[in-house]
């Protein structure tokens, strides 16, 4: 998977059209970002890259926080 496919995917959970979700966005400016789609975007990173949620990725506060920390563990291709 690559970070664009994993974006895409998480405004397809976050019900945003494809292109508007930058890193800087965090729960409080998509409204549509609840613990719900929390648990819905580590189950789609568990199942596309087969890495376990932690208490860091939990931590992130924005998109690019939780890129960061996903870049460190080299979860995307490309």
């Amino acid at each position: 998977m690559t970070r664009d496919e994993f974006r895409a995917a998480v405004e397809d959970i976050l019900g945003i059209p494809h292109g508007h979700l930058k890193d800087s966005d965090s729960r409080d400016t998509i409204e549509s970002w609840s613990s719900v789609a929390d648990v819905q975007m580590l189950a789609y990173l568990s199942s596309e890259t087969g890495i376990d949620p932690d208490a860091e990725m939990m931590e992130a506060e924005t998109f690019g926080d939780l890129i960061q920390v996903l870049d460190q563990r080299a979860a995307f291709s490309g």
